[in-house]
């Protein structure tokens, strides 16, 4: 949990500092979008390959070999970025190692959680969510505004360090790679691309894993910046309704799955689906600084109930096709949320407003929403 924690605080740093330096250098919206949604490009290509190399190689070195990369981009890259198009490659380069280090503990937490109480299930989410979504951003304001952008990414890089030292201790229990014993890695990806294909359930909850988090990465990228421009707020205000978002969050994941245990699942997805398609509304139609209050807190409640219910489906699925298979899998849905929602939502709000991604995400959210009722109301008719 120590260890998630600070790898969530680096990125949660950058979730502020990032549109706020691409725009300091005159990018225009499609290309804040760009710097937003290429930290997903690297998860969406490489998570399954990273958990057939993790069957291969182990955890421990594919995380050091990330840590270490990261350390380096922000120390030697982003420090002397002067231009959109080099932000924007640096990005990139991120983006491609990222996976390198949070698969591997993602994978490990999976493999530990039947040995947990439900209560425990979204603890690791919610230990890296509390830095990426509540510490992260209000101490990227902090240091932003006292330090500016090139000191900022030199802590970022020895965070990126420490996480190297600690997470070297925490993963030398891990399993370590089979070498040449293990699947080769074409038949493994494969077999994953084959699963998503024939088992609807994977792709529900990796659809709603998408949806969830092009909602998250819209915000995050956009949400400052709609505050700022369109409601006239500070800085630091704006920069809290990420920090309040990230609390509910992190809060949900700690406690909700306690509250939650007895609920059928279904009932826990449309309940969570109802929150974020009331947050979408709010912010697609906002009409004061109140109405973004009310859909961040809305976003981290909803976002929270729909990942506790996704940890757990992935858990089962590890217990039954192994831990590389699922490691992949569960690592992959939300990253392509991601890099869609930032990318699309940049050139929506470069044609249409900030507001527009907002707009689409409502449509989104209501036919999932429509999807799951319908599947509450089957599986009620079921069991009667």
């Amino acid at each position: 949990m120590l260890l998630n924690v600070l790898v969530g605080a680096s990125h949660g740093v950058t979730r502020v500092v990032m549109p706020l330096y691409a725009a300091s250098l005159q990018a225009q919206s499609w290309q804040i979008g760009l710097v937003g949604g290429l930290q997903f490009l690297g998860l969406l290509l490489l998570s399954m390959p990273t958990g057939a190399l993790i069957e291969r190689h182990g955890s421990l070195a594919l995380f050091r070999i990330g840590s270490l990369a990261a350390a380096l981009l922000y120390a030697f890259g982003l420090t002397q970025v002067s231009a959109p198009w080099q932000l924007i490659l640096c990005v990139t380069g991120m983006g491609l190692v990222i996976p390198l280090r949070l698969v591997p503990t993602n994978t490990e937490f999976l493999h530990l959680l039947p040995r947990l109480r439900p209560a425990q299930a979204g603890w690791n989410r919610g230990a890296n969510s509390l830095g990426m979504y509540f510490i992260g951003p209000s101490l990227g304001a902090l240091l932003l505004g006292l330090l500016g952008f090139a000191p900022t990414f030199l802590l970022v890089a020895a965070v990126f360090l420490a996480t190297l030292v600690i997470g070297s201790r925490v993963l030398a229990g891990a399993p370590p790679g089979r070498g040449d014993e293990a699947t080769p890695l074409r038949q493994r990806v494969r077999r994953q691309i084959g699963m998503v294909r024939e088992r609807p359930l994977v792709r529900q909850t990796m659809l709603m894993d998408m949806v969830g988090q092009m909602a998250l990465a819209y915000f995050s990228v956009f949400i400052v910046l709609l505050g700022m421009r369109q409601f006239g707020m500070g800085l630091q205000q704006a920069a809290a309704l990420i920090t309040l978002q990230g609390a509910l969050f992190v809060a949900t994941l700690f406690v909700g799955g306690a509250l939650t245990a007895r609920w059928p699942e279904e009932r826990r997805f449309l309940v969570a689906l109802s929150l974020l398609l009331a947050h979408a509304a709010l912010l697609a139609f906002a009409r004061s600084p109140l109405w973004l209050w009310a859909g961040a807190a809305l976003l981290g409640l909803g976002l929270g109930l729909q990942q506790l219910g996704s940890v757990n489906r992935y858990a089962r699925l590890m217990r039954e096709l192994g831990r590389g298979h699922a490691g992949g899998l569960s690592s992959m849905a939300a990253p392509a949320g991601g890099l869609t929602g930032a990318m699309l939502g940049g050139l929506l709000s470069q044609r249409f407003g900030l507001a527009s991604g907002f707009q689409v995400l409502v449509l989104l959210f209501l036919g999932l929403w429509w999807q799951q009722w319908r599947a509450m109301r089957h599986a009620a008719g079921g069991t009667a």
